[in-house]
C-alpha cells in the first residue's frame, strides 16, 4: 500500500528511463530524473538534495524553493 518515498522515486527512474528519449547532450537518465522529480517530489512540496538507488533507495529533499 504505502511505499517510502525513496523507493518510489528509484521505482519511477527504472519506469521512464525505458521510454524517454534524450535530448541534446543529455542522457535517458538525466531526462527521467527530472520527470521523476517533477512527477514524484514536487507534488509533495519537496525539492531533491541528494539521492542514490543503490543499496536501499534514499531520498534526501528540502521545502521547495519558492
Amino acid at each position: 500500500m504505502f511505499e517510502p518515498l525513496g523507493e518510489r522515486f528509484c521505482a519511477c527512474i527504472k519506469k521512464v528511463r525505458k521510454t524517454i528519449k534524450a535530448r541534446g547532450k543529455s542522457t535517458k537518465e538525466q531526462g527521467a530524473i527530472a520527470v521523476c522529480t517533477k512527477s514524484v517530489l514536487q507534488k509533495r512540496g519537496r525539492t531533491i538534495k541528494k539521492f542514490t538507488c543503490k543499496n536501499g533507495a534514499k531520498v534526501i529533499t528540502q521545502p521547495l524553493l519558492k
